[in-house]
């Protein structure tokens, strides 16, 4: 039967879609440089290969010091110091040790100096010639950075499956790494259903839509970096030229196809026949919008089946594919950002089934409020122009109240 019957929960879904996806893809893995692999997910963990800094350090411009000689000084009894030489990042650390009153100029970033215990900032200081006028005590340890203090000699700087940002970047070459693992892109193929639809740039045909709803999958997959897309084009409501495509893209190296339209339970929705053909990994989740998002395995590969309304196709790569990714490879950082707020009206919900609720997030007087904005409407494109973020509400809440506290998920 084509009608959706056996309905299942978002957390089901994604756990089938993982599930899935590791039956279906082998990642391999690839070396790359460290500059080429941004965005890119680590096929193991990355160990520190040297202590950072390798040797104490001064965090600030200014003069190494025994602490011990400054003892005493103040406004009123400021005390004196020989300078006797300069450190810059770089050089290696004096031999010989501080003598007892003497002080040496330093870069920051410059070694401390044997027998140094703190380092006087310029601002707190006077010169006199060539001595160094202190005016209060110095504690020990004072802008030093000790070594290893960064991260030491065998600390784990990355784990496997993270996806390396520029601050995982900046630690690996900080311990001298220059190359990566990391897995390879998910080849997938995006592909619109429907006699209904023309690209953006032909001419407007009366009741001919424009094909967005492919265009915005395919623009989250580019923007997510995982993945190497590859657009279709348009299928005609036809189950055997439906099948030829998909069958195309999978013999080409397709890791994973997703269709968009076609999905529902009329005459013209096509998809259905060929989720017959393959294995079925759920048809229809209890969520609004996406109620008829479906998945399949066909040719030992993963169909995703999404609605041809642009939102609801919207919250069919969102709430499920993406967190099925996530879930199957263990991936670190690509999780949303997630802000606490106040809702500023109520929300309603049908029992039975999850809400993906819109919402304008703003701060006002150090809170967040949450705007909701469209609660119903799978094709009101203008409900992801005018937020920022969403908010889901289980399938057990009959809805939220104003003023309740939610999670909302931010777009970026």
């Amino acid at each position: 039967m084509k009608a959706l019957i056996n309905l299942v929960s978002i957390d089901d879904a994604i756990e089938r879609l993982a599930m899935a996806l590791d039956k279906t893809i082998v990642l391999d893995v690839e070396e790359l440089t460290i500059l080429n692999s941004v965005n890119r997910i680590l096929a193991e963990d990355i160990y520190a290969e040297i202590d950072r800094p390798e040797v104490d350090v001064t965090a600030v411009d200014g003069y190494a010091v025994r602490s011990i000689d400054t003892v005493g000084a103040s406004q009123y009894n400021p005390l004196e110091l020989s300078i006797v030489g300069v450190l810059k990042p770089g050089q290696k650390p004096l031999e010989k040790c501080l003598d007892p009153g003497t002080a040496i100029r330093v870069h920051t970033g410059a070694p401390i100096p044997c027998g140094a215990d703190a380092v006087v900032m310029d601002e707190d200081i006077s010169i006199s010639k060539d001595h160094l006028v202190i005016y209060k005590p110095v504690p020990q340890g004072l802008n030093i950075i000790r070594r290893g203090e960064d991260f030491a000699r065998g600390d784990l700087l990355a784990h496997k499956g993270s996806v390396i940002k520029p601050s995982i970047i900046a630690a690996l070459t900080a311990s001298g790494i220059s190359r990566v693992r990391v897995y390879r892109k998910i080849n997938v193929s995006v592909l619109a259903v429907g006699d209904e639809l023309v690209e953006p740039g032909e001419e407007h045909v009366e009741g001919k839509t424009y094909n967005s709803t492919a265009y915005i999958v395919y623009s989250l997959l580019q923007r997510d970096g995982l993945f190497d897309v590859n657009y279709v084009g348009i299928v005609p409501d036809d189950s055997r030229e439906l099948e030829e495509a998909v069958a195309r893209e999978i013999s080409k190296g397709a890791d994973l196809v997703i269709t968009t339209g076609g999905t529902g339970v009329s005459e013209s929705d096509v998809v259905y026949y060929l989720i017959k053909r393959g294995e079925q990994v759920f048809r229809g989740v209890r969520m609004r919008p996406g109620r008829p998002t479906s998945s399949f395995i066909y040719g030992n590969k993963l169909i995703m089946c999404l609605s041809g309304f642009p939102v609801a196709a919207w919250t069919g790569y969102e709430v499920l594919l993406r967190r099925a990714i996530m879930k199957w490879l263990n991936i670190r950082g690509f999780e949303r950002r997630v802000v606490n707020a106040l809702l500023t009206r109520r929300i309603p919900n049908t029992v039975g089934y999850s809400s993906v609720i819109r919402v304008k997030v703003h701060l006002d007087k150090g809170v967040y409020f949450a705007e909701p904005y469209m609660l119903r409407g799978s094709g009101v494109i203008s409900s992801l122009l005018r937020t920022n973020g969403y908010v889901i509400i289980p399938e057990s809440v009959e809805g939220y109240e104003k003023n309740t506290p939610v999670q909302v998920y931010l777009y970026d």
